[in-house]
């Protein structure tokens, strides 16, 4: 029989490249760590370190036993957990990061329908700036982030949800654009308001923009889809905004979209997490409903 805590000093050493390393994170002596490892070797019947220019590096051996050992506390910490949310009657909490557009408009009906079926978890939910998002998921802070337009990053995996329409939109009451139906052509020049400058969509919009040709008069710029919505509703610019944001604004006819030819442009949303993530049943549970899995 293996100890699963001679295993985790194994994966610690092989990490840090340091018996003294490992043996700090563990709480223990170097002299223990040495013995954890040779107490494998022994049992494997191979060296899985060796010494070069006075570091220490995996044998072949070591590199192949890693991966193994690694997944063995993988599932090991993952059985611990689910029979842990077992006894709970499934409880804990699910902690969420997004920025204002996802948050407001794609996850609280997700959210609404997961507290009807799983009542006694607890759904922590945070707005922030996207960079910000990156981070906490990288650093295991939240246990799901959510962006728009995802992009590959160290340790997070992402995975695109859903894609929304942008729709030019302006003022119904103080309008900056006089027709119904236009051609892009017909937005140079025109006032603009837009995200703020160096965010995803704001970058997207530009890009899409510039490959057209167009350059409309940017007016303003704004950190969050509520206060654009306010600046176009008080005629300032008009603006490509997610479809989705606007059901409240269209209904009470405080805003109207702009038929555009030629405007066909679609905003990736992605769900983050950690690569290292062990799901619970109640993440687990979570992350296949925003998928569209169950």
């Amino acid at each position: 029989m293996i100890n699963l805590f001679f295993l985790k000093t194994f994966v610690d050493t092989a990490k840090t490249g340091s018996f003294h390393s490992a043996a700090q994170k563990n709480y223990v002596t170097q002299p223990a760590v040495t013995q954890h490892v040779k107490i494998l070797e022994d049992k494997f019947g191979c060296k899985f370190f060796e010494r070069q220019n006075k570091k220490i590096v995996l044998t072949p051996c070591g590199k192949t036993f890693l991966p193994y050992a690694e997944n063995i506390l993988k599932q090991y910490e993952e059985s611990k957990m689910r029979l842990k949310e077992m006894k709970q009657q499934f409880t804990g909490m699910i902690r969420l990061a997004t920025i204002y557009s996802i948050g407001l408009y794609e996850l609280q009906p997700v959210v609404k329908h997961y507290l009807k079926k799983f009542p006694k978890i607890d759904i922590r939910l945070e707005y922030h700036p996207f960079e910000k998002i990156y981070e906490m998921t990288a650093n295991r802070g939240v246990d799901f982030g959510f962006v728009a337009y995802p992009k590959k990053k160290y340790g997070i995996i992402h995975e695109v949800f859903d894609e929304e329409k942008l729709v030019l939109a302006q003022s119904s009451h103080h309008p900056v654009i006089r027709h119904k139906k236009i051609r892009l052509a017909d937005l140079n020049k025109a006032n603009f308001v837009a995200f703020a400058a160096h965010t995803p969509t704001r970058d997207a919009v530009d890009e899409f923009l510039m490959e057209k040709g167009i350059r409309p008069n940017l007016v303003s710029e704004y950190d969050n889809i509520e206060t654009l919505k306010s600046a176009i509703q008080l005629g300032i610019g008009c603006s490509l905004v997610p479809r989705i944001a606007l059901a409240h604004e269209l209904k009470d006819r405080s805003l109207e979209i702009i038929d555009v030819r030629g405007l066909h442009l679609r905003r990736p949303l992605g769900i983050l997490y950690a690569k290292e993530k062990i799901f619970t049943e109640s993440t687990q549970a979570f992350y296949n409903l925003m998928m569209g899995r169950i």
